[in-house]
């Protein structure tokens, strides 16, 4: 009688444990899939204009695949060191800082904001870069294909000006530089032809990282947890472990017992 009160016991005991084995098994098998879905993807990261100036420097990721020509044009331009030693000459607090005039080199305030380089592009307009903050866009002239060198940093966004300037970066670091600059003194009325020239000179140099690609690892777009269990801290295995020598012990207990 005794004997078959002990197969009970050891038959149900037995039964959970290959369950728990099961849901162990399971969960295993779940995170092994996680390290399966991790792949390598080649992504491309933007071209950054690093713009240092004497009152501090600032970076712009520059829009390479949404303004193609007119970043092309301003990263060529920066890679010959044409915008080195040139002055951001037009500064509006809460508007814009304008600077990238070859004319700003030299010291006659009255003629910058009148040149450019040799070349000059067409209007490249893309709906899905407006003037946000921190903004980078093409100056030009009444004509819309007159951009050549000049450009200006939004201090806020500028929404009026979308559909009309070519938007071919953004502000990604030192946005405090570009409000320093902005809020800077200018001559304002008592010289009115330089109104929004700075009194001070803000002198710029330019240099590109160039854009590349780079190797990232995605998980997939399966987010399964890395823990086998919903419970904190609760792991099937290790209880299946647990039960498999508790058991392996009762039976020896009860082995003795009937043979006593």
């Amino acid at each position: 009688m005794r004997l078959k009160i002990l197969f009970k016991i050891i038959s149900m005991y037995l039964s959970v444990i290959i369950a728990i084995g099961l849901m162990g098994l399971s969960s295993f098998n779940l995170i092994n899939a996680e390290n399966t879905n991790k792949s390598t993807q080649r992504i491309y990261i933007n071209a950054t204009a690093v713009i240092e100036t004497n009152w501090g420097t600032f970076k712009a990721m520059l829009y390479e695949e949404g303004a193609p020509i007119t970043t092309k044009n301003f990263i060529k331009l920066a890679n010959e060191g044409f915008y080195n030693g040139t002055k951001f000459h037009r500064v509006i607090d809460d508007f814009v800082i304008q600077g990238g005039d070859p004319n700003s080199k030299d010291n006659n305030p009255y003629n910058d904001g009148t040149g450019g380089s040799n070349e000059t592009i067409p209007l490249e307009i893309n709906e899905t870069l407006t003037h946000i903050d921190g903004a980078l866009g093409m100056a030009r002239s009444s004509d819309p294909d007159s951009a050549s060198s000049q450009f200006y940093v939004c201090d806020g966004a500028q929404h009026g000006l979308d559909g009309d300037y070519a938007v071919f970066g953004v502000v990604v670091e030192g946005m405090d530089v570009v409000r320093k600059i902005a809020s800077c003194e200018t001559y304002g009325y008592k010289r009115p032809l330089l109104k929004d020239h700075p009194v001070d000179d803000i002198v710029m140099n330019i240099y590109i990282i160039p854009g590349h690609f780079e190797n990232v690892t995605n998980n997939g777009t399966s987010k399964i947890s890395k823990s086998s269990s919903s419970i904190p801290g609760f792991d099937y295995m290790q209880v299946y472990g647990a039960f498999m020598t508790s058991t392996l012990l009762f039976a020896v207990w009860g082995r003795k017992r009937v043979l006593t």
